[in-house]
């Protein structure tokens, strides 16, 4: 049998909370895609389906539709929540942040019955998927979409370090108990994956080093394959290819040039950095240049959103059109990601995916893709003053939109799916024959 005919025989099972809602998810669902176009019989196991790809598979097919179970499992579900609530009640002065437990939904067998070779783990919280329903006698491939994988509870650890040797007297939980819940939760952790094959995937070099220095995931391997895009859907538009949405911008950005910011839940989510772009604003808007562009929000409606400068601001709220939201990129002259913590960033790929340049701070991923005065800005970390000065220096610099032309081609030099995708084909084959 030659090599073709064996890798077509591969079969992979991605698992995600979502397909296509929030960063994680597409970027799974265009894995997903990306290695059934390379031959793999590649399927995906979700929560909640919202696409209409019949590759998906929502968790509701493994679900009993008896009156007599729903009455049972409300009641399950009642039970664990009013448990684990005792637990997190324990830390009344816990920081808002999100944080999940080993809570998981009864799967129904789904990850026995379904066929597969590889098990491909993406973002599974949301009291999705319990690691104890983790096959052992199956490859187990787990590209980290934040930290959570190798800490107790967090998703973001910040400048915490605890998770190189084990957590507990948690900073997020103001825990001074080494056998706190982020501990409990640390261990079992532990405990469970001692009996995976589990082979790591980091998005970014950044991650990728965390998880190598992690006290639970160091004695796997670790291997970065960077997320993909489809640069045939965000890519640099003609006018006539853009949203007809976004006429009103299309016809202005002539006038005054447009700065793009937005994220899912871009106004509520602290780690977004909405507070540090409202910090730039103003300090643009004291320097005399509340005048020379407008805002572009979306992610967030003029409701929930209440940003106290004079600079002209545009809500668009939610946008999860493909062409609306590569029309969006598009328009824009250059779009800011301030975010606190990143790993590599769907929001920055795709911007410079169209040719419009990116500021972010230097944190995280973003230096990956982000080449500083190049295709970019990258900010002082946390320096607002050197986030406003990115942003000025882009709309002062993209002569002929040098630095767009330069962000398109880091996109297809590095992030096509072809190039990601035979990464993973070539990663899948190789935990098959380990």
């Amino acid at each position: 049998m030659n090599n073709h005919s064996t890798f077509r025989a591969l079969k992979v099972l991605s698992v995600c909370t979502s397909d296509i809602s929030g960063g994680a998810a597409r970027a799974a669902f265009r894995i997903q895609k990306g290695v059934r176009d390379l031959g793999v019989d590649s399927k995906m196991f979700v929560k909640e389906r919202q696409s209409g790809d019949p590759n998906v598979i929502p968790l509701e097919d493994y679900i009993p539709q008896g009156f007599f179970y729903r009455v049972f499992d409300w009641i399950r579900c009642k039970c664990q929540n009013k448990i684990q609530r005792f637990q997190w009640s324990r830390y009344p002065e816990r920081e808002l942040h999100f944080f999940s437990d080993l809570r998981g939904t009864d799967l129904h067998g789904a990850l026995r019955k379904l066929d597969y070779d590889v098990l491909h783990l993406h973002w599974i919280n949301l009291r999705f998927v319990n690691l104890k329903d983790l096959p052992r006698d199956k490859p187990i491939v787990w590209t980290l979409h934040d930290s959570w994988p190798f800490c107790g509870i967090c998703h973001y650890f910040f400048e915490c370090e605890r998770y190189k040797q084990e957590c507990g007297c948690c900073p997020f939980l103001h825990s001074d108990k080494a056998d706190d819940l982020s501990h409990k939760v640390w261990l079992n952790k532990a405990r469970i994956y001692k009996n995976l094959n589990l082979h790591i995937v980091s998005p970014s070099r950044w991650l990728g080093g965390c998880a190598k220095q992690s006290g639970l995931l160091r004695l796997f391997p670790v291997t970065v394959i960077p997320n993909c895009l489809d640069v045939n859907a965000f890519r640099p538009l003609k006018e006539k290819e853009i949203s007809h949405r976004w006429q009103y911008f299309q016809e202005k950005r002539f006038v005054k040039p447009f700065v793009l910011y937005g994220a899912m839940n871009a106004a509520t989510d602290k780690i977004k950095g909405f507070a540090n772009l409202l910090s730039a604003l103003r300090l643009l808007e004291q320097q005399g240049h509340k005048d020379d562009f407008e805002l572009v929000v979306f992610g967030a409606s003029e409701s929930e959103l209440s940003m106290d400068v004079n600079i002209p601001i545009h809500y668009v709220g939610y946008v999860n059109d493909t062409r609306e939201l590569a029309s969006l990129y598009n328009l824009a002259s250059v779009m800011v990601v301030p975010s606190l913590t990143e790993n590599l960033s769907c929001a920055i790929m795709e911007s410079l995916s169209c040719g419009t340049p990116v500021v972010g701070f230097d944190i995280g991923g973003n230096s990956d893709m982000i080449e500083h005065k190049a295709n970019g800005y990258l900010a002082k970390v946390k320096d607002n003053a050197d986030l406003a000065n990115g942003i000025l220096w882009c709309l002062n610099n993209n002569v002929n939109n040098q630095l767009g032309k330069a962000g398109r081609e880091t996109v297809l030099k590095n992030y096509t799916f072809e190039i990601v995708c035979e990464q993973y084909k070539t990663l899948y084959e190789s935990v098959i024959k380990q």
